[in-house]
């Protein structure tokens, strides 16, 4: 049998995410489905997703992880799995107003493009303002990363960044 987890990838547009989180509930009552929440999709009135980076704050990401720490809990699941992707500091604002909550795992990944050198510096910046709660996570894009003729990182290169993450997203 295989195993593994459903991580449902929001990009919420105009919409906020909490709504659009909770209207896969049906999904979410399963114990191996968890959300990745893209915060530069999240952008404000009469702006276009892809043109401009949105962003969020810490309390609408904690209203999610609250969610889901309540569906975790009713349902008696085991926890939720909550990514969050930032690409640049000006993503997620006030990050430390989201709080820890039994039954979800929050992991912050950093989704930095380019060379090796540029998602080390982007990793350095983005980890600074992680809350001790959150795990680390880090994005390697095959095509974006190596567009100028560099290297995808290696997995050792990936494992030796500190702090160390705990989950890797290859894209």
């Amino acid at each position: 049998m295989l195993k593994g987890v459903l991580l449902l990838d929001i990009q919420p547009g105009r919409a906020d995410f909490l709504p659009e989180v909770q209207a896969y509930e049906r999904w979410l009552g399963e114990p191996d489905v968890g959300v990745a929440l893209d915060p530069e999709w999240a952008v404000e009135p009469g702006a276009v997703p892809g043109e401009k980076f949105g962003r969020t704050t810490g309390a609408e990401l904690d209203g999610v992880a609250a969610y889901l720490a309540g569906l975790a809990n009713e349902q008696r699941l085991p926890d939720k799995i909550m990514a969050y992707h930032q690409v640049a500091a000006s993503i997620v604002r006030d990050e430390a107003d989201l709080r820890a909550h039994p039954g979800v795992s929050v992991v912050k990944v950093v989704d930095g493009i380019g060379g090796a050198g540029a998602k080390k510096a982007t990793w350095r910046t983005l980890m600074a303002g992680k809350p001790a709660h959150v795990l680390a996570g880090f994005k390697l894009f095959f095509d974006e990363d190596t567009r100028h003729g560099g290297a995808l990182m290696t997995p050792d290169e990936v494992m030796a960044l500190t702090p160390k993450p705990a989950y890797v997203v290859y894209e």
